[in-house]
């Protein structure tokens, strides 16, 4: 679990240094190679600082890694203080400090391999055309760059995450957008009687009812119901009254 987490964090590093590397690239002196002005530089030697082309970054691995560290813009892994020395430096920075005496209406090579492996031997080897009172600073650490990676982290974790609505409470909002449009949750809470209520006055809105005669009929059914009630009480009254009379014959009888 460790290591995956080491391989993401790994990850995330590399992107965020492609980022600030291909930003650097859109600066105007970036955009060509810092010793032979071939558009398009997609290497680098970083412990110099500078943007090179694939032919210029052969002639730089020839000088050996003491002089010149080459890596591919983006299809190598970066670390954090190589990273900061190209940020550091750049291509302009670079020609400031390496070409400051090259002599008047110098032509730098373009075609010719050989001379310009021999322009950036003289350049970066010899310190033929160097400023005198260049003074090379320390070599970057890359923390500036971990503590602003550590810094963004650190913000991304304290932003409060949005609440999201669980399934009951969806289904809960949803019940009540069903009930008369209301979302006050006191119209949920309906009796059995009132849903009838609803129901039947529901029925007659679609059998074509109105109210007036909604009532009719519920008067006319009550009546019906009392004449059922009170029919089957005198029926009962008059059954019993016959068993009687019956039985006072029979006792007369015997007699």
């Amino acid at each position: 679990m460790a290591g995956k987490k080491e391989l993401d964090r790994q990850k995330q590093l590399q992107e965020k240094f492609q980022c600030i590397l291909n930003a650097s690239l859109r600066d105007e002196d970036n955009k060509y190679c810092v010793d032979c002005d071939a558009k398009g530089p997609r290497w680098a030697s970083w412990n110099i600082g500078i943007f090179l082309c694939i032919r210029c970054a052969g002639i730089h691995r020839n000088l050996g890694t003491h002089i010149s560290k080459v890596k591919s813009v983006n299809l190598d892994s970066w670390l954090p203080d190589q990273v900061e020395s190209m940020t550091q430096m750049g291509n302009s920075k670079a020609r400031a400090v390496y070409e400051a005496n090259l002599p008047d209406g110098f032509r730098r090579p373009q075609t010719d391999s050989s001379s310009l492996e021999i322009f950036i031997r003289q350049k970066y080897e010899q310190k033929k055309f160097i400023a005198k009172e260049w003074v090379p600073p320390a070599r970057p650490t890359g923390r500036s760059l971990m503590i602003a990676d550590e810094a963004e982290k650190k913000k991304t974790r304290s932003r409060p995450t949005p609440k999201v609505a669980s399934e009951p409470q969806l289904k809960t909002l949803e019940t009540k957008r069903q009930v008369n449009g209301n979302t006050d949750t006191g119209s949920l809470k309906m009796t059995s009687s009132a849903a009838i209520k609803e129901q039947v006055a529901n029925s007659a809105d679609l059998l074509g009812l109105g109210e007036r005669r909604l009532r009719k009929l519920r008067k006319l059914r009550k009546l019906a119901r009392l004449r059922e009630f009170y029919g089957d009480f005198f029926q009962g009254r008059f059954l019993a009254a016959e068993c009687s009379f019956a039985y006072v014959l029979s006792s007369l009888s015997v007699l």
